[in-house]
């Protein structure tokens, strides 16, 4: 899919300065989170990888 990743470790600050965070699971699939004590995260709404990525999913849950 092209989809930049990245699975590591990260500091609190990292978390706090990033631009998108989700959640995944078998439950809440791929979850966005737009607030991390109460501020915004990135514009504060679920972003374009996020979209991109829950697309994809849902389109890999179709096929099976």
């Amino acid at each position: 899919a092209n989809l930049p990743t990245d699975e590591r470790n990260l500091s609190e600050a990292e978390l706090r300065q990033a631009d998108e965070i989700w959640i995944t699971s078998s439950t809440r699939e791929i979850y966005p989170v737009t607030q991390l004590d109460g501020k915004a995260v990135g514009a504060g709404k679920p972003d374009q990888y996020w979209a991109r990525a829950f697309d994809l999913y849902q389109a890999l849950k179709a096929r099976h």
